[in-house]
């Protein structure tokens, strides 16, 4: 699974994200439910925005932002939105454009650019517009000055907190793909350290116990600078030279288990604010209430390590007194429920997807394309913000052209 593990900690069970399976693909859905069949549950737990003492939907819901913003921030939002729309929109270039072009300055400003720029430690401007993983939908400014105006609930909104989850975490889905497959079949522990070629085609992959293992077909989903820089005969130096520019966001997670039924009734929580020390909470139990025992919960929080937050080399109990210290001041949490917590470091978590660094990986993929034999699916290897869905539709166009071949 990568890095959609389960880990298991006593009677506790958590994911290291806030993995999900959206019914995107009706193909991945229906080979999942085969797999795991009614251990696949249809889940409904919607997500907020923690925003200045109040939870607000996410996806941003017009209603919401009528019923708790003032009126001059409204104004501002719907003279935004007109703007937007009556000017020619160009492509857009960064993730700052896609926002304004989506909801506008306002709350964009509010909600979106400080979030982003904390989760990838960059500024959203510098940003690639594909990290937003196509989650962005423009507001619907018609709803909103029609609920602005009625003064009163309205169903303009469609809250989108439907998905499915495996009973026992996110990982079972790629247990019950190793189990099909066969144990016998699966290579586990092993490192890779040379990729051998003849400027072609993949020939063999040697690993740390000196194996060198010949290959017809390479399929690679490990981070694409380690694939490079484990080439031998050695990628040429121009290559090797525009790795430095390849980044990935580590993540440090914290794990509080707590004396408590719940801790909210919802999926995940956003936090934008940048004094807060980490983006996002979820809670295992809101996605499958086997994650924990029936009178206690844990929650999980992700904390962004580098450049605009943490410091990478910050130590495990400095990341998790931040934390304690935001969650109290907020009264979020009373540190009293805490019966434990857990630190898990998370390395190479989500590509940094820049301008520049877009540009320079099209460079690195034109150079790898000379060899035949090699594929590259997931996150980290095509350098892409992708979602479970889309890897397993690509594996399976992947799996079709060399049963064609």
């Amino acid at each position: 699974g990568g890095s959609c593990i389960t880990i298991i900690d006593g009677e506790f069970k958590y994911d290291t994200g806030a993995h999900r399976l959206h019914d995107k693909s009706e193909y991945v859905t229906n080979e999942i439910k085969l797999l795991l069949g009614n251990k696949l549950k249809r889940v409904t737990s919607p997500s907020k925005i923690y925003y200045r003492g109040k939870f607000l939907n996410f996806p941003i819901s017009v209603s919401d932002l009528v019923y708790n913003l003032d009126l001059s921030s409204l104004i501002k939002i719907i003279y935004d939105n007109i703007l937007t729309r009556l000017r020619k929109r160009p492509l857009p270039e960064s993730f700052k454009q896609v926002a304004y072009q989506s909801y506008g300055k306002t709350i964009s400003k509010m909600f979106l650019i400080s979030y982003t720029e904390k989760l990838w430690g960059e500024d959203a401007d510098n940003l690639d517009p594909t990290i937003s993983g196509g989650r962005l939908k423009a507001l619907n400014l018609r709803s909103l000055i029609k609920d602005l105006f009625l003064i009163k609930k309205t169903d303009s909104d469609h809250l989108e907190g439907a998905f499915y989850y495996p009973e026992q975490g996110f990982g079972e889905i790629f247990n019950a793909l190793g189990k099909k497959i066969g144990p016998e079949n699966i290579f586990l522990n092993k490192k890779v350290c040379n990729v051998y070629h003849d400027n072609n085609k993949i020939l063999s992959v040697s690993d740390n116990n000196g194996e060198n293992n010949f290959i017809n077909n390479l399929v690679y989903t490990a981070p694409i600078d380690e694939l490079v820089k484990s080439l031998s005969p050695a990628a040429p130096k121009h290559i090797l030279d525009k790795l430095k520019f390849i980044k990935y966001r580590e993540l440090m997670i914290c794990v509080l288990y707590l004396d408590l039924k719940s801790f909210s009734p919802n999926a995940s929580i956003y936090f934008p604010d940048l004094e807060c020390p980490f983006t996002r909470i979820y809670e295992p139990k809101n996605r499958s209430t086997k994650m924990s025992p029936i009178e206690k919960t844990c929650i999980v929080v992700e904390v962004p390590m580098g450049e605009r937050n943490m410091k990478i080399d910050s130590a495990k109990e400095v990341v998790y007194n931040k934390i304690l210290s935001y969650l109290e001041n907020k009264n979020l949490i009373k540190s009293e429920k805490i019966i434990n917590y857990k630190l898990v470091k998370v390395k190479s978590a989500y590509p940094i997807i820049t301008r520049d660094s877009a540009l320079i990986i099209k460079e690195i993929k034109k150079y790898l394309s000379r060899f035949n034999n090699l594929n590259m699916i997931g996150r980290n290897s095509s350098f892409e913000y992708l979602h479970t869905h889309n890897i397993m539709e690509r594996s399976r166009s992947l799996i079709n052209e060399m049963i064609s071949l």
